[in-house]
């Protein structure tokens, strides 16, 4: 497994890193928009992938659903029709974990008894 795990981690590197030299490149070269929705398109499914991973690495609650369902949606949203607000919302799915990783605390206060 862990075999599996080093190979996985090192190609959503590459992923990652093509996906973002390919955005940096179509700033100097006009791919053309159908290329342009596809890059986008896996872009957000890669940072849904990753939320979808961070799911499994915390152990309180709130974190885990925040990240289930705000993977969850970026990855969706790519594939639903335009609508007004898809935009707002998916900003808001990729920020608002990170938020509440830094408002909640690091781990259980023990209760004092007096």
């Amino acid at each position: 497994m862990d075999f599996f795990k080093k190979h996985a981690k090192f190609g959503y590197g590459i992923a990652a890193f093509l996906v973002l030299t390919t955005i940096v490149i179509g700033y100097f070269i006009d791919f053309g928009d159908q290329i342009d929705a596809l890059i986008r398109t896996i872009m957000f499914c890669l940072i849904g992938v990753d939320y979808l991973t961070f799911a499994w690495a915390f152990d309180k609650p709130a974190l885990k659903l925040t990240f289930l369902s705000c993977g969850v949606y970026v990855i969706i949203m790519n594939f639903l029709p335009d609508f007004e607000i898809k935009s707002i919302i998916g900003i808001i799915c990729i920020v608002i974990p990170f938020i509440l990783i830094r408002i909640l605390p690091d781990e259980e206060e023990p209760e004092h008894a007096e």
